[in-house]
């Protein structure tokens, strides 16, 4: 017989103590009498605690409660062919278009109470596993706190999800949505490579009942000399209407307009937007909400003052070239937004002062390692070297597989710090956070071929404006769906809450800050803002039939129920002796 917990076997140990305990128990007391008929010669008697220990009945039952109890607790079971229970897994799709459909839980509440278990998975751009396994009324609670994103769904990833929980004994699927639109594969065809094997049932949920609409679907910008030339694309996929739109700058200020839009029109919003956040609003209410506003971060263009210290190199050309960099190789570090220390530069203790919140970048050479690095420098070693990217982060674009590295710094990452690219399994590029300051520690231009290759002024542009908060006007103006990996765990403060993360997934439309930055996610999705389509949906049915697969059944309850028998037992021999 098999047990869940076969440790639990060495509570048989504790009838060691009962045994001594009935073989100490005081004898009974010696009475002189004169009669001697009673006595039996030369017949041998068994000895008195032996006899007591054999004869007493309250030392077998209590020897059966220790023993039944040591077994119940390792959870005894034995393997047998049965029925598989009754499993649902419900696929609900979480996109933006699913605002406009009718409530989800009116088609999935009378399928609840059917099934002795139920799993629920979301369909987001990435699919999610909300309960697993769970009963009726918990579905319900996991089912009410579900609302739609800002995103397109993956249905066929979801479903592929769902069938992965009903792999082992099979079950039915409920697949939940208004089928306008999906990223991925199709769901009809997904449905059909999952029911070949006959162990799946999956039906379709329609949840579609359209509705007009009007929304932001494009975007453009155009870079100018402190500011963005912005260009936004509105639909109509609605009747003909008046369209209220009102632009708001970052210091507040409010421009409005009302266009005349006929029925499946476009209309091109153009306006300058200026450093910080932008907003253009459609003043209407339509299906759905989320398309009808739209947000543009325009990262600060202020030319950026670099001092560069130690001997001249290809990083300095390079820092020359960019555009919004002001080149100098002197001065107080105070007056600068970043530092970059290069061969031969001087170690002097202001910048140790300036980096507890300042920006520095240290390009490793043969010089002294300073304890302000995110690695601790030990030595040299001889190329070549594979270099590995273990987190782009905003080296993006650079062709690190082709990089020739000769000779290279030997170095140990410290506590605390992020480690993007090893060389030979030595740390190359990696940064770290000192105070309100960062430190990036480069071991690419050592003895390399790195800066005659194209990537290279791109890199250094992509360095700086990361290091300084300048990302890319496109780095910062997303799509919802997309995901942002960190590269560490950080602070995000989103449309609607706080959060700590490393990898972030935007589902909301508006602006995500963190590690000093800001993103704006915008929907921008034609096809998720349409609401219309072309063909109907083939819902299915549930098939019945007989699942067999691997049940177990405990045992455990049965020999508890014993234990409970042997107490009551021994109670009744306790009252009976007049012991209680």
């Amino acid at each position: 017989m098999p047990f869940r917990n076969p440790l639990a076997l060495l509570g048989l140990l504790s009838i060691i103590p009962l045994i001594i305990i009935y073989l100490i128990r005081p004898r009974p007391k010696e009475i002189r009498f004169s009669a001697t008929q009673f006595l039996r010669e030369g017949e041998a008697e068994r000895s008195a605690v032996l006899s007591r220990l054999i004869n007493d009945p309250l030392f077998w039952v209590q020897l059966l409660v220790l023993c039944s109890l040591s077994v119940a607790a390792a959870g005894p079971f034995t393997v047998e062919t049965g029925p598989a229970s009754s499993h649902l897994v419900v696929v609900l799709d979480g996109s933006a278009s699913m605002q406009a459909s009718s409530p989800a839980l009116q088609q999935i509440d009378p399928y609840l109470d059917k099934y002795q278990r139920i799993s629920v998975v979301l369909a987001e751009s990435m699919p999610l596993t909300v309960l697993s396994e769970g009963s009726p009324t918990e579905a319900r609670n996991a089912l009410l706190r579900l609302k739609p994103k800002a995103v397109s769904a993956d249905l066929s990833s979801a479903m592929t999800l769902a069938g992965s929980l009903l792999a082992g004994e099979g079950g039915h699927m409920l697949v939940v949505s208004d089928f306008i639109s999906w990223i991925g594969d199709d769901p009809d065809a997904t449905r059909k490579i999952l029911q070949a094997d006959g162990r799946l049932s999956i039906v379709f949920a329609d949840t579609y009942q359209g509705g007009d609409n009007l929304a932001l679907v494009e975007a453009w910008d155009v870079p100018g000399p402190g500011y963005v030339n912005h260009t936004a694309l509105v639909h109509n996929y609605g009747p003909a209407r008046a369209v209220p739109i009102t632009i708001r700058g970052p210091s507040g200020a409010t421009a409005s307009r009302t266009v005349q839009m006929a029925g499946g029109a476009d209309y091109y919003l153009s306006f300058t937007a200026y450093p910080g956040v932008n907003e253009i609003s459609l003043d209407l209410e339509d299906a759905i909400a989320w398309d009808n506003r739209a947000y543009v971060y325009v990262p600060d263009l202020a030319r950026k003052r670099v001092l560069y210290q130690g001997e001249e190199g290809p990083a300095l050309a390079a820092l020359r070239s960019l555009p919004n960099v002001q080149v100098e190789t002197s001065g107080e570090f105070n007056g600068f937004d970043l530092i970059v220390v290069a061969r031969n530069s001087s170690l002097d203790g202001k910048l140790n002062r300036y980096i507890d919140g300042g920006r520095v970048i240290f390009i490793a050479s043969d010089q002294e390692s300073p304890e302000y690095l995110p690695v601790r420098v030990t030595g040299e070693q001889a190329g070549p070297a594979s270099l590995w990217v273990r987190s782009v982060g905003f080296a993006k674009g650079v062709h690190f597989d082709e990089i020739g590295l000769f000779r290279f710094p030997e170095a140990v990452s410290r506590k605390g710090s992020t480690t993007m690219i090893e060389a030979n399994g030595q740390p190359i590029l990696t940064y770290w956070r000192l105070g309100k300051g960062m430190v990036i520690y480069s071991g690419l231009e050592m003895d390399s071929d790195f800066y005659l290759r194209p990537e290279y002024p791109i890199f250094w542009y992509q360095m700086v404006s990361w290091i300084t908060g300048v990302p890319d006007i496109m780095e910062s103006n997303r799509r919802t769906g997309e995901m942002i990996h960190l590269g560490e765990t950080a602070q995000v403060e989103t449309p609607s809450t706080s959060l700590a993360a490393s990898t972030l997934l935007l589902d909301e439309v508006g602006v995500y800050r963190f590690q000093g930055k800001a993103v704006a996610a915008n929907i921008y999705d034609p096809k998720e803002s349409s609401l219309q389509r072309k063909n109907g949906v083939d819902a299915g049915a549930f098939v019945g039939g007989s699942r067999e697969t691997i049940v177990e059944k405990d045992l455990s309850n049965w020999i508890i129920a014993l234990a409970a028998l042997a107490l009551l037992l021994e109670l009744a021999i306790m009252q009976r002796r007049r012991e209680t």
